[in-house]
């Protein structure tokens, strides 16, 4: 059989790309943009073609500063009269750093260094070089082999990426993929009801803290002092955006400050979030300072009301020694007892997982090695247009596979009435009709659905064996965490007279991992058919 023709891309297929962002952000958000950010807009919509590409491939490379002899595209010909055109429109500056160090950092090689120094010693390395450096040129003209070029308004990339992407960074790679006709995206609302900002502010703190979280990768994260100095930088956020970003980056530096022995510091920033692991933290200092009595009300919050259900079963495993400590009794532990199979099967040929599937269909079953796939895919299907709801924050924009809020709690609280409703449609009417949409929607993205794995053959068995009691009962497992419950399921799914069961298939030498023990409690509560099969080589 012949092999498909490669997809090839237009040469500048990226303009598309940059103009379907700049687009999107001015219907989205113009009337957010700021007077420099129109201007910069109105300017960059004057540019010619060739210079509005080669101003792309710099805003799209990393830092400010380039080179004329690096800047080489077979796309757009000569660069040097496009350089020109583009400083004659001020977007850049064809000019020296300001200082021989930052000319060495960002734009030499060793060996240029070493070339316009001859007098530093050649055995050091280059930072050491640079650190060597005069302050100032000696003469306001150096003899380079090629133009220095800083990019001017470095800064809107970064809020065009955010307001398109829901993040800083220049991620291009989903248009590439839509482009070669890889991936196909659902079509779903994307307007201002769904935008993530609603004022200036919370753009503006979304920035601020982004790249204050980037510049902590700069920071000494073993100096005390260091991080005492940059947590009172750390501003309190403005919108929900920031905050999410302002969470992650207290937790950060709390942590740092934990781990070098500031206790105070790191309980005082800790109590500023209570986002995980926040209160794990909380507690884990009030231990370590013995005030074994407060680190238990902490976990005893968090047994009661956990935020996931990775922090209750923290919450499980502090809350023992700290009553045996306090002199309490300590809480029952229910150990799983899983039921097991042992099987003796030749393995020369397959994986253990088809050796178990082949050894299964023996047996009368009609079994599938789906792993994930299994419950992941119907849970997909069943709730594809909820999903895909137009909910603010939700998306952003066309070339999403998944809602921006999907891992976190508020996806389900966004959504209670919609989820409700189908949940209780699937227990009057089954999945049936909606499983159905597999067949108009199949190789759409989905964040549940692999594609290559979905045949009617299972698909089918499933709705005819699984009742629409266990199918909510799994489904209200994987809603209560999604990031959590989205894995470990069993390995194989089999079917036999009406009956399934779900395996989880172990070779030798092979242990349950956490997450699917996880699941395993939740099949004993909902009375799931399910079995582990530890293999041997025969």
């Amino acid at each position: 059989m012949n092999n498909p023709s490669p997809i090839i891309l237009e040469p500048k297929y990226y303009l598309s790309n940059f103009m379907t962002l700049l687009h999107s952000v001015e219907e989205l958000y113009g009337d957010l943009l700021d007077t420099s950010e129109r201007n910069w807009l109105h300017r960059f919509y004057q540019l010619e073609e060739d210079e509005q590409c080669l101003l792309i491939r710099m805003m799209t490379r990393k830092g400010e500063w380039f080179r004329s002899d690096k800047l080489i595209y077979p796309e757009l010909g000569a660069t040097e009269p496009l350089l020109s055109k583009l400083e004659l429109s001020g977007f850049i500056v064809l000019t020296l750093p300001s200082s021989p160090h930052i000319l060495a950092d960002k734009l030499l090689t060793k060996p240029e260094l070493l070339s316009l120094y001859p007098d530093l010693p050649k055995a050091l390395r280059k930072s050491q070089l640079i650190e060597r450096l005069p302050e100032q040129f000696e003469s306001p003209t150096l003899s380079l082999p090629f133009t220095p070029i800083e990019l001017v308004d470095n800064d809107k990339l970064p809020l065009f990426c955010l307001l398109f992407f829901g993040n800083r960074h220049q991620d291009f790679a989903q248009f590439v993929l839509e482009n070669l006709g890889i991936h196909t995206f659902e079509q779903y609302e994307v307007s201002t009801k769904t935008r993530i900002f609603h004022s200036r502010n919370e753009i503006i703190s979304s920035l601020t803290l982004g790249e204050l979280a980037a510049s902590y990768e700069e920071i000494d994260r073993k100096s005390q002092q260091a991080l005492q100095d940059f947590s009172k930088l750390i501003p309190m956020p403005q919108g929900k955006h920031a905050s999410r970003t302002y969470n992650k980056l207290v937790n950060l530096v709390a942590r740092d400050l934990e781990r070098v022995g500031a206790f105070d510091d790191a309980f005082a920033l800790f109590i500023q979030t209570v986002t995980p692991p926040s209160r794990e933290r909380q507690a884990r200092i009030l231990k370590a300072q013995a005030k074994l009595e407060s680190a238990q009300k902490i976990v005893q919050t968090m047994l009661e009301s956990p935020l996931s259900i990775d922090e209750f079963e923290v919450a499980e495993r502090l809350s023992a020694p700290l009553c045996k400590a306090l002199g309490k009794p300590k809480p029952k532990a229910v150990k799983l007892l899983p039921p097991e199979v042992h099987r003796k099967l030749d393995l020369s040929s397959n994986r253990v997982e088809l050796a178990v599937v082949k050894a299964l269909n023996k047996e009368g079953w009609q079994a599938f090695y789906l792993e994930n796939q299994f419950l992941n895919t119907l849970f997909g299907l069943a709730f594809w247009d909820i999903l895909f709801a137009p909910v603010e924050g939700a998306f952003v924009n066309p070339y999403q596979r998944q809602p921006l809020d999907l891992y976190r709690k508020e996806f389900v609280e966004s959504r209670k009435q919609l989820v409700e409703n189908r949940l209780n449609d699937i227990r009057l009417q089954g999945i049936s009709c909606l499983i159905d949409r597999h067949k108009n929607k199949r190789g759409i993205q989905n964040p549940f659905v692999v594609w290559e794995l979905l045949d009617d053959s299972w698909l089918n068995l499933a709705m005819e064996s699984i009742s629409s009691d266990q199918l909510i009962g799994l489904f209200e497992v994987i809603l209560s965490d999604i990031r959590a419950y989205r894995a470990g399921q069993p390995d194989v799914v089999a079917f036999k007279d009406g009956d399934w069961m779900w395996c989880e298939v172990k070779g030798p030498g092979d242990k349950l991992q956490h997450n699917q023990i996880r699941w395993m409690k939740q099949f004993e509560k909902l009375n799931i058919c399910y079995q582990v099969c530890y293999v041997n080589h025969r």
